[in-house]
C-alpha cells in the first residue's frame, strides 16, 4: 500500500479553499508561519542573506514529511533539496501563499511524486512506515512511556495511507484541515473527516493493543 498518490498535481500559488469549511483557528499566528513568512518578505526585496533562514526553517520538518512518503533517507534528502532549488528559482510562489508552510509542503509532496516516477520507485505493498516515522519526532512526550510509545507505533501502522498521512500532518506539524487540504489536493472536509476516521480507529486499536499487553 503506497503512501504515495497516483498522479501529480501541481502547485498553483492559490491554495484551494472549499465553500464549507471547519471552523478552525487560522495558523497564521504559528511561530513557524511567521518566521518564514518574514524570511520570504526579507528574499523577496532582495535580501538574499534571509535564504538560509528560510532552508533552516523548512528543510528539517520537510524532510521528515518527505521521509513518510518516499520511505527511504536518500529520496527523502533529494526530494527536498530538489523542492528548495525549484524555491529558489522562484520565491515569490510562496510568498504569495496565504499559508505558506502548507504550499512549501505541496511542492514536496509533488516533487516526490515526480521523484518516484522517475526512479520508478515501487514501495512494498506490505511495508507501512508510518510508526517508524512517527518515532522521529524531534521532541518526545516525556508523559509516554517506551511501551505506550510502541503501542502508538503499531495503531498508526495499521491505518490507512491517507487516513494516516492527515495524522501525521495534523498531529506533528499542527496544520488546520484547510492547510492539509492544501497539502493533499483534498477539500478541508474530506481532511477533518479522514482525521475523524483515524482518530476513531486509533482509539479502538489502542485500547484492543494495551489489553493485550495486559495480559501478557
Amino acid at each position: 500500500m503506497s503512501h504515495m498518490p497516483d498522479s501529480s498535481v501541481e502547485v498553483r500559488p492559490n491554495l484551494p479553499s472549499g465553500a464549507s469549511q471547519p471552523d478552525l483557528k487560522s495558523a497564521a499566528f504559528r511561530p513557524l508561519e511567521n518566521e518564514l513568512s518574514e524570511a520570504l518578505r526579507a528574499v523577496g526585496v532582495g535580501q538574499w542573506q534571509a535564504w538560509s533562514k528560510v532552508v533552516s526553517l523548512v528543510a528539517p520538518r520537510a524532510l521528515r514529511y518527505a521521509r513518510f512518503l518516499t520511505e527511504h533517507d536518500a529520496d527523502a534528502e533529494d526530494v527536498v533539496q530538489q523542492t528548495l532549488t525549484r524555491l529558489a528559482r522562484q520565491p515569490s510562489v510562496l510568498q504569495l501563499a496565504e499559508h505558506p508552510w502548507a504550499y512549501f509542503l505541496r511542492m514536496v509532496r509533488n516533487e516526490a511524486i515526480r521523484f518516484r516516477s522517475r526512479h520508478q520507485r515501487r514501495i512494498p505493498t506490505e511495508h507501512l512506515t508510518v510508526a517508524e516515522f512517527a518515532s522521529h519526532r524531534h521532541v518526545a512526550d516525556p508523559l509516554e512511556t517506551a511501551e505506550r510509545q510502541q503501542l502508538i507505533q503499531t495503531a498508526l501502522s495499521s491505518l490507512p495511507p491517507d487516513q494516516a498521512e492527515v495524522v501525521v500532518l495534523k498531529f506533528w506539524e499542527g496544520m488546520t484541515f484547510q492547510e492539509i487540504a492544501a497539502v493533499t489536493s483534498e477539500s478541508p472536509n474530506t481532511a477533518a473527516s479522514r482525521y475523524r476516521y483515524a482518530i476513531a480507529k486509533l482509539a479502538n486499536l489502542l485500547r484492543s493493543l494495551e489489553g493485550e499487553a495486559i495480559h501478557v
